[in-house]
């Protein structure tokens, strides 16, 4: 076959790299502004000091894959402190960092800077524009909006369909639509394979990779994600495990996998090529790893003296410098392979970045989920083909994401490839377009879950393939509500609130987080056996994955929608989370046919294999969304085909009481049947209690606090609280105001108890969860900043509320005014020159890291400023209450 760029015209391809260049461009400043992308850590550990850093260990409610050695921020206290991500077991991170930032760090968040990935992109464009190698045309042809594609050799699926069959040892299941997709891939420069969920879209790119080797061309397999990146590989793998090309290490994943991905094709992994050619390497390399985990494990138990924790992270830095040769000598084989490989399987980012791939050429570049890609991404992707490229995906689901707001972004980054090449504008005008091939018959989903999808975002154009309904109906005849593939359960009447994380400002619904969590329990014991839990939000999300943790569910699945797509699960459950007393529903939950709102419902409902479990406020979907919006629709159809069930904690008519059976959590019906239990809590109390209560608090309605023990502290919010709770020793009250609506008690951050409605006969909570419950102390903001040790304690661990002095970084504080005419100031002890004058939020801030509050009423006090002198003092945030100082009175 002849390549397609024997004459190409660049100029075309620079006007296009010029827009490709200042999209990024605006993209990596919107992300440096936000400071990149971020992910909460918590329950830090210092292990001690080496070589000039100061060693962590955190753990992660999120799944994190990044390599050894990877540069990160931590944000701590408003500060930054670069460090680097030193391992990754699991769930614990092992952080080191310059600065000591306390011996125990509740949450920090871990920044990475991504622009860097952005960076490399534009380099790569920039070479392509007058690379000798690169396809430039084929670049041009996959923009190109233009519905006729004319075939340039005779290939068919056929032809290699008995080979495939006779490597394997048995024979291949396709269905007409997949081979027709197979062979436009082998006589086409460009094709567009349109894949909705369940139509066998990985099997037919397997296919489509192992036709393509036979007919002796080099593949390129990429994906916006290193879990499809695996998807595909384990796919294509498939149906070439028994090839030469294989068994030498010439099908190769290059990156970071998913362990135990490739358990089943241990050669298509560096690590498995190695065993297999120097098993010494490898099993040293496992054994030091084991070991590295066992020690960073036992490195986070509670009670280790400073020796202990001095010899353990002796301990784990020496394997450190044991693996660094061990791991640099199977880099070298890795890059080796990569060069001579005749498939490799990499995300798009890695492409741009790694030297192996960059400066060779594939015969065929196929890209998986393309409908998540960067057009840049896609454009830079067709330059490393000779003859071809493929683009997988299917356009009705999740999109780029993207976070400037600029003309260039929107046009390049915010719309797809197939948005670019006018696909989906043929698709929505039912027009005929010859690179394109849908792939129509869909085999995950039982037949009444695809009739969702289908009607809403595919027009009718799936069909169930045969054998469908058989194979999943043992899933629809199991818990929950047997016999009920679609199950819809109303919210409504259960306070499932929803609030905003200050921190992240994503939503959170604590109650319809047990709820979904104990739907996954529930079915767990029943058997069901694989189990997804899929949210719009970010931290709802950490608050499901933390429960599931806590409760020994590691084997449920719980995510963002955006990390579910290319999976599937027997039960899925789909949390909404907005209710009330949000005012709008979500920005990810707006919007009509062409918005996310529309890919975020169809990716949710086509994950289930036999069975969906929608949790949704319908009263406050139904009241804030018209049907114009996407979402509504959604949720009318699937409430019109489902079982509905309004569920209750209390007996009421018409309605599902629901009994929880995850482990540490108890429902009381009122707040009369909850006060003993409550009070034995807080008589067993060793610390604190935490409270926020919305109403003043009455005795004998709730519970008393004069059965706690002496000495324990009392750390109270809420805007009448005050006159309940002022007369106890040892009790503060942080802020006046409350964070919700529900009256929450915590007692030694182990145990939390929540009153859905404080002021009347409501159901309350009892959550004996400790890690879920320090979750939910961040979330509520139970706890002020500075509520771990003295003031000397908290500045020792740099917990510096003002910042910290250029020329010897130690804490900058509050100096009192040199005469009556100046302001304090926040200076250096030692370098009083550093520093500025105090203002309002720094008066406010200073008040509560002291922990002053009003004297007349125990409320919480607030800087403000004379208006006619600029001086500045101290206020009671009551406003019925006039008690103010001047603040030279208390520095």
């Amino acid at each position: 076959m002849n390549s397609v760029h024997s004459s190409p015209n660049p100029s075309p391809f620079t006007q296009y790299q010029k827009q490709f260049r200042q999209a990024l461009g605006d993209e990596i400043k919107s992300l440096r502004k936000l400071g990149g992308q971020t992910t909460t850590i918590t329950d830090g550990r210092h292990l001690g000091k080496r070589s000039g850093k100061h060693l962590y260990s955190f753990t992660t409610d999120t799944e994190i894959r990044f390599p050894d050695d990877t540069p990160v921020d931590l944000v701590h206290q408003r500060q930054r402190y670069p460090g680097i991500l030193l391992s990754i077991e699991g769930f614990d991170l092992l952080i080191a960092i310059e600065r000591n930032i306390g011996e125990q760090v509740p949450s920090v968040k871990m920044a990475t800077e991504p622009w860097f990935l952005l960076q490399e992109l534009q380099k790569r464009l920039d070479t392509a524009t007058a690379s000798q190698t690169a396809n430039r045309q084929l670049a041009l042809n996959l923009l190109r909006d233009s519905a006729t594609s004319h075939p340039t050799n005779n290939s068919h699926f056929d032809d290699f369909r008995a080979r495939i069959e006779t490597q394997i040892q048995q024979s291949l299941n396709y269905n007409p639509y997949q081979a027709e997709a197979i062979t436009h891939v082998l006589q086409h420069p460009v094709s567009f394979i349109w894949g909705p969920p369940g139509t066998g879209k990985t099997s037919t790119l397997g296919l489509t990779v192992a036709s393509l080797v036979h007919a002796g061309e080099s593949v390129l397999v990429l994906a916006h994600s290193n879990t499809a990146v695996d998807t595909a590989m384990k796919s294509l793998a498939k149906y070439l495990c028994k090839s030469s090309y294989y068994n030498e290490g010439f099908i190769l994943r290059f990156g970071i996998a998913t362990p135990g991905t490739y358990d089943d094709y241990p050669l298509i992994n560096v690590r498995g090529i190695a065993k297999r050619q120097n098993a010494p390497l490898i099993e040293k390399i496992e054994w030091l790893e084991r070991e590295r985990k066992r020690l960073t494990q036992q490195s986070r138990a509670s009670g280790l003296t400073t020796q202990q924790k001095s010899t353990l992270q002796e301990r784990i830095a020496k394997i450190r410098e044991e693996l660094q040769p061990l791991k640099q000598q199977l880099r070298q084989k890795e890059s080796e392979l990569v060069r001579k490989a005749m498939v490799v399987g990499c995300t798009l980012s890695k492409a741009a970045i790694a030297q192996e791939i960059y400066e060779r050429q594939f015969d065929a570049v196929i890209i998986d989920e393309a409908s998540m890609a960067y057009i840049p991404h896609c454009v830079y992707a067709a330059t490393l083909a000779k003859r071809r490229i493929a683009i997988f995906g299917d356009f009705r689901q999740l999109g780029p994401i993207s976070q400037a707001d600029t003309d260039n972004a929107q046009t390049w980054l915010q719309r797809d490839i197939f948005d670019k090449a006018g696909i989906i504008d043929r698709v929505n005008r039912n027009q005929q377009d010859d690179r394109m091939v849908l792939l129509q018959t869909q085999y995950r989903m039982h037949p009444s879950i695809s009739a969702i999808p289908n009607r809403l975002f595919y027009n009718n154009q799936l069909q169930d393939g045969e054998g469908v309904q058989a194979r999943t109906q043992p899933i629809v005849d199991a818990q929950p509500n047997p016999g009920q593939s679609l199950i819809f359960y109303d919210l409504s009447r259960t306070s499932a609130f929803c609030f905003s994380d200050q921190e992240s400002h994503s939503r959170f619904n604590l109650i319809s987080a047990l709820i979904a969590a104990d739907i996954a329990y529930k079915s767990k014991q029943a058997g069901t056996e694989s189990i997804g839990i899929i949210t719009p939000y970010k931290a709802q999300s950490r608050l499901i994955h933390r429960i599931l943790r806590e409760t020994h569910l590691e084997a449920v699945k719980a995510s963002t929608v955006h990390r579910f797509q290319g999976s599937e699960q027997h039960l899925i459950v789909f949390d909404a989370v907005d209710s009330t007393p949000q005012r709008k529903v979500g920005v990810l939950l707006q919007g009509t046919m062409q918005s996310t709102a529309s890919r975020l419902a169809n990716v949710a409902v086509s994950r289930a294999q036999g069975k969906f479990v929608g949790l949704f406020n319908d009263a406050y979907v139904r009241q804030q969304l018209d049907s114009f919006h996407i979402f509504r629709k959604f949720s009318d159809r699937l409430r019109s085909s489902s079982q509905v069930l309004p569920l209750t904690f209390n007996d009421t008519a018409n309605s599902t009481v629901w009994q929880f059976s995850l482990p540490g959590i108890t429902v009381y019906p009122n707040p009369g049947e909850a006060r003993q239990a409550l009070q034995s809590d807080l008589a067993a109390a060793q610390h604190a209690v935490a409270m926020d209560w919305t109403t003043q608090l009455k005795s004998a309605q709730h519970f008393s606090l004069a059965s706690l023990r002496p000495g324990t502290n009392v750390i109270a919010r809420g805007s009448d609280i005050a006159s309940s709770v002022t007369s106890l020793p040892n009790t503060r009250i942080w802020r006046s105001d409350s964070f919700s609506n529900m009256g929450i008690v915590g007692v030694d951050q182990q145990i939390l108890w929540v009153y859905t409605n404080p002021s009347g006969q409501s159901p309350v909570f009892r959550i004996a969860l400790p890690n879920t419950v320090n979750l939910l102390y961040t979330f509520l903001q139970l706890l002020p900043a500075d509520s771990g040790g003295s003031v000397a304690q908290r500045l020792q661990n740099n917990q510096a509320p003002f910042g910290s002095c250029e020329m010897c970084t130690q804490p900058l504080w509050p100096q009192p005014a040199q005469n009556t005419n100046s302001r304090p100031r926040i200076s250096c002890v030692t370098h009083l020159q550093q520093g500025r004058n105090m203002n309002r939020q720094d008066a406010t801030q200073y008040a509560q890291f002291m922990g002053r509050t009003c004297e007349a009423c125990g409320a919480a006090l607030q800087g403000l400023q004379n208006g006619a002198t600029g001086q500045i003092f101290l206020a009671c945030s009551r406003s019925n209450c006039n008690w103010m100082t001047n603040l030279n009175q208390i520095i």
